[in-house]
């Protein structure tokens, strides 16, 4: 899928400073994208959300293949039925990590292969500025800015680094000092008490076929008070390879190993806690999840996968 030349963006612009050297993660689709919130109605600062949001996914500066929807009425909705391609000229809302990057408008729609299933459909946007984090959560129609939704905290935090550490160890990894590839602190159910994300990744380049390796991705909750502290798995891949085992041999046992990142947490569905959308880069695939958050369990609400079509 190619991005499109646009005020602030370059048409294939290189991702590898968000990846650690060595990935397996496909180019395009897998490297670049961000989860989209189509809906029919426009909020202002004092409205409460209305009417259902149809969750697509976009690649740079496209939208493309819907995955579902939340309904007030119903609830969330998992579906691969809602196929109907945005219109040119709505206006979307773009929220990164930290919170409102601005507002794009959709420029035209095209229509892939109507021989594929399920039919998926492609509308093309303005992003400018919003280039900034090509991953992103979008609404449709004009939201209100919510302020600041995280705070992001450095890849070597002790906090993280030990949290991360002992996930490891539980699975079997003795990892000191886990790769961090991001941390984010975010008060998730509007309790006051702010809780830690966070993802890690084992270093693909540096493995060896005679050499015993601890390779692991994972996506991190880390929840509660100081000594009542609980981590929740959002996403976990563990896996160690011995020296007598070659890497060919390790990966026809386990598969590719997964990246993950996350997108987004923002109030989706209007009840003032905040969702997490995650984002799992395969080698042959793009996997979105979506998770709640209660204050105690979180719960996959949302899940949707896209093959390559290389």
């Amino acid at each position: 899928m190619r991005g499109l030349a646009v005020e602030g963006c370059s048409p294939h612009p290189a991702y590898g400073h968000l990846l650690p050297q060595g990935e397996k993660v496909l180019y395009g689709m897998a490297c670049c994208l961000f989860l989209i919130c189509v809906s029919g109605w426009s909020a202002s600062p004092l409205q409460t959300p209305q009417g259902p949001r149809i969750l697509a996914f976009a690649a740079e500066n496209w939208l493309t293949l819907s995955i579902g929807k939340f309904e007030p009425a119903k609830g969330w909705i998992q579906s691969t039925d809602f196929y109907t391609p945005p219109q040119p000229g709505d206006t979307v809302t773009i929220f990164g990590l930290k919170g409102k990057l601005g507002e794009v408008t959709i420029r035209d729609n095209r229509r892939s292969d109507p021989g594929r299933v399920p039919v998926e459909w492609s509308a093309r946007v303005i992003r400018g500025k919003t280039i900034e984090q090509p991953f992103a959560l979008a609404i449709m129609g004009s939201w209100p800015d919510p302020g600041i939704e995280s705070t992001e905290l450095a890849l070597d935090d002790p906090a993280a680094v030990r949290i991360a550490s002992a996930y490891l160890r539980i699975r079997g990894l003795n990892v000191e000092k886990p790769s961090l590839t991001q941390v984010y602190q975010v008060d998730l159910d509007g309790d006051g008490q702010t809780e830690t994300l966070l993802c890690a990744h084992s270093d693909m380049k540096a493995l060896a076929d005679d050499k015993e390796a601890y390779i692991y991705a994972v996506a991190l909750l880390r929840i509660g008070v100081p000594g009542k502290e609980k981590t929740i798995a959002l996403a976990s891949e563990t896996s160690r390879k011995p020296a007598t085992r070659s890497i060919e041999e390790h990966e026809h046992l386990y598969g590719t190993r997964d990246y993950y990142r996350f997108i987004s947490f923002h109030d989706i569905d209007g009840d003032g806690r905040k969702e997490i959308v995650l984002y799992r880069a395969k080698d042959d695939a793009t996997q979105i999840d979506v998770f709640t958050f209660d204050g105690r369990h979180k719960k996959k609400v949302l899940s949707a996968y896209k093959a390559h079509y290389n």
